[in-house]
Formats: structure tokens, sequence, C-alpha cells
């Protein structure tokens, strides 16, 4: 069933599959319709192609990964490579079907074998990282030598990531990086142009170049690639080299967020939840933060408890906000961390844990917490979770204190004016907890009432 011109354009698609621009003229010649009607009668070159339109999301009402991995199965069962590479490229990255590394590798190899260049590439990426296979660098990088030798872009650019990181070759070159990628870049490959960006935009190989980091941005992301569609939104919102356009950084963001790019779902959330250059929809935050979140991105997963523990843009439900609190702090987030030790402190979702908020709460304070060194402040002060420590609880409520915090302001200030831990001193013990009492802390106001001041 495989005919003429269907067999010989899999190769065009695979390109595009790859983020390679030059490709797009040859893709757009076949209609949608036509690919539709091939691959419902079982040709595999056309149920490749349609499957890679899925894959991107071009020509179609959006991307979609599972029709995608339908499609590229349908494809690689009647025996096709291409559909092989394809599906083994969903396997590699878990969109559309279960993630299973020995299992695309092993289809890559296939497929390599079978002389596509995409999947040699991809095949040395396995071996680069030892993804489903043994790692190998040096044979990640024959691989690549030899994909774009055979017309690669992406391999090309895989072979000037070795060079930059000085893995499988003969040492580290930036000079030879930035050559291959600019090479990639000037060929229509939007990785290429991504990594040129990074290149000038950090200063790698070549002199830092904000303006043509910017444009290589700009020329990737038009090409589809999120990482740049990301670093696009960023610089509109922030003004960094362009003038600031939260309506252009949100509409760039919402792109790579579509894509599955985890930290541009979490920053698009927070457009949302701020009404930054899009409408202000606490439940649309939810939404983005929470497709960030469970791909593991530790913001979101700190982002998403707080929406869950406030009951912003969802049912209030603190047994679930410690969940992600859990996921996040276990990640490093120092916000999550915070958070966490404040909800063992209390029990909020959680059965009370003294000792476990005081080993969350030192961490975050530690990192340079605020609300942390002011929790951990006064569990110090009174011996909650740990034995009593006045010198080390002065140390921590004065950090937060001079961070503005009320409630450690106010505990400074009760230490002051009863000499403990420090040299009593009432006047400003008193100013302390005026202060605290001023930005709205309750204790301060009661302590304040108490001796009549």
């Amino acid at each position: 069933m495989e005919g003429g011109n269907f067999e010989k354009a899999q190769k065009y698609f695979s390109a595009f599959m790859d983020f390679d621009s030059s490709a797009y003229a040859e893709v757009e010649k076949f209609k949608l319709d036509t690919l539709r009607a091939e691959a419902k009668k079982g040709n595999s070159a056309a149920e490749f192609m349609l499957g890679v339109l899925y894959y991107r999301g071009v020509g179609v009402d959006g991307r979609d990964y599972s029709e995608a991995a339908m499609l590229f199965s349908k494809s690689a069962m009647s025996g096709n490579r291409y559909g092989q590479c394809g599906l083994a490229y969903c396997i590699l990255e878990g969109r559309g079907a279960v993630q299973d590394e020995p299992a695309a590798a092993s289809m890559l190899r296939r497929a390599a074998a079978a002389g596509i260049p995409e999947a040699m590439n991809a095949l040395g990426v396995c071996y680069y990282k030892g993804l489903g296979v043994e790692l190998n660098p040096r044979k990640a990088v024959e691989l690549f030598k030899k994909a774009a030798s055979d017309g690669s872009l992406r391999a090309k650019v895989s072979l000037g990531r070795a060079w930059l990181e000085g893995k499988g070759v003969e040492k580290k070159d930036e000079a030879m990086a930035v050559k291959l990628f600019r090479e990639a870049a000037d060929s229509g490959s939007a990785v290429g142009q991504n990594n040129l960006a990074v290149a000038y935009s950090k200063g790698i190989g070549v002199e830092v170049d904000d303006f043509a980091a910017l444009g290589w941005y700009e020329k990737s992301a038009m090409n589809g690639y999120a990482a740049s569609q990301l670093m696009l939104g960023m610089a509109y919102l922030q003004g960094l080299g362009v003038s600031p356009d939260a309506v252009a950084g949100a509409r760039w963001l919402k792109a790579a967020a579509e894509q599955g790019n985890a930290e541009a779902q979490n920053n698009l959330a927070v457009c949302h939840m701020n009404g930054l250059g899009v409408e202000q929809n606490n439940a649309l935050a939810m939404h983005w933060y929470e497709k960030s979140a469970k791909q593991g991105y530790a913001i979101a997963q700190n982002n998403l408890g707080d929406c869950y523990l406030n009951g912003i843009g969802v049912e209030e439900n603190p047994f679930e906000a410690v969940k992600w609190y859990r996921r996040a702090a276990f990640q490093g987030d120092i916000n999550a961390a915070s958070s966490l030790g404040y909800c063992y402190l209390e029990g909020i979702g959680a059965n009370k844990d003294a000792s476990d908020a005081i080993k969350w709460l030192r961490k975050a304070a530690e990192a340079g917490d605020v609300n942390a060194q002011s929790n951990l402040g006064t569990c110090l002060v009174n011996g909650v979770g740990t034995a009593e420590n006045i010198a080390e609880a002065i140390k921590w409520l004065s950090k937060a204190s001079d961070a503005g915090d009320a409630q450690a302001m106010g505990n400074l200030g009760a230490c002051y004016y009863n000499g403990i831990g420090v040299r009593r001193d009432e006047f400003k013990g008193v100013a302390l907890m005026r202060k605290a009492a001023k930005a709205g802390n309750e204790e301060a106001k009661k302590a304040l009432m108490r001796i009549g001041r």
C-alpha cells in the first residue's frame, strides 16, 4: 500500500518531527484529507505522516500525543520503520504512551539500522544519556556524526552539545559547538536556533549579545520549539531586550504550555492568577498548575498546594495541599518546606508533628525563608518540637524581624521587653511590638494592652 510519493515523503515528515523547518514546505504539500483517507485504507506511510502532524499539532485541531502514538503504532505494526521511529519517540518521552526507555531504544535501533537519520540521532541521545541502554557517549557521538552526514539537523545540534560538554569527543570545544549550532540554525533547525540563542545569552563560545539571542529565540519559537517559546514569553513579560508586552508574553507561554513544557505551564498559571496578559481566572490557573505539578515541577507543586490550602480555584482541601507541599519539599523547594513545616506544626492537613515541623522549618529558615525563620524562632523560644534554645531563637527572630515579619517582630519585642535571651530594653521591646501590631499581629496587640502601652 506504500506508494511512490507517500513513501518518499516520509523523510520530510521525519525531519519535521525533529523541528527542522526546512522540511515544512514539503510537508505542506500533503493535504490533511488525503492523508486521513490513505491512513484509513491502512497506508502505513500515511499513518506515520498523519501521526507527525498530530505530534507537532500542525494542520490539525491541536496537538494530540495519544492520537499520534496510535497512528505510529499502526504504521509500526505494518513494519514501517518511520512508524517505529515515531512510536519510539512517544514511548521514550511518555507522550501518548507508557514510558519505556528500553523498548524505545530497541525500536530506534531497528529504525536507525534502516537508515533513518532522525532515528540514529535519537538512539545516539539514548547512549549519550543512558536511556534504556548503557551510557556510552562515544557511541553516541558516532551516531550523531553518521546522522548529521545523512542530513539530520537535530543530530548536528546533538553533536554540538557533545563538544560543548566534552563528552564522547577529544575535548571540550565551545567554538566548535557554536559552529555546529549555527550551521543547524541557519538551515532551519528550531533546536539549533534555540541553542545558538542560549550561547549568545550566556556568552558560550561567543560574546554575550542579548539582541542576537532574542532574535534566535524568536526564530526558534516561530518554528514551534517550546523552550524558545518559554524564553520569548518571559522576555516579553519582563521586558528583557523588548518593550514589555504582557499579552504577547502570555501568548508565547501558552504556546509552550500546550506542548507540555512544565515551566511554561506554571508561569501561564501565574499569569491567570494575576490577570497578567490574560483574563484573571483562578480555575484556569489551577488547571495549569496541576498540569505542571503532575510533571514533577516543584514550583508548581508548591503553588498547587497553596491553591488547595486557601481554596483558590478549587475547593479548600488541606490534605491535598500537604500532599503537594511534601512532593515539592522533597525536591528542595524552600517555600514548600516552610509551608509543610507550618502544616505539621499546626496539624493542618496532617497530624501534628512538632519534630517534623522543626526539621522542615529549619531547612527553609537556613535557606532564607522569612516565614520559616519566624516560626522556627517562636518554636525555639517555647521549646516546641525541640529543646528550648533562646540564643538560637533570638537569631532567627532577629532575621525575620529585620525582613519585616510581624510575628517575629512581636515575639522579639517580647524578648527585649522581658529580657529573655537579650539585655532587657523596654523601649526597644515596645517599639517592636507596636510595629508588629501596626502590621496586624494580634498577639502583639494583646501584649501591648496587657502592659498598658
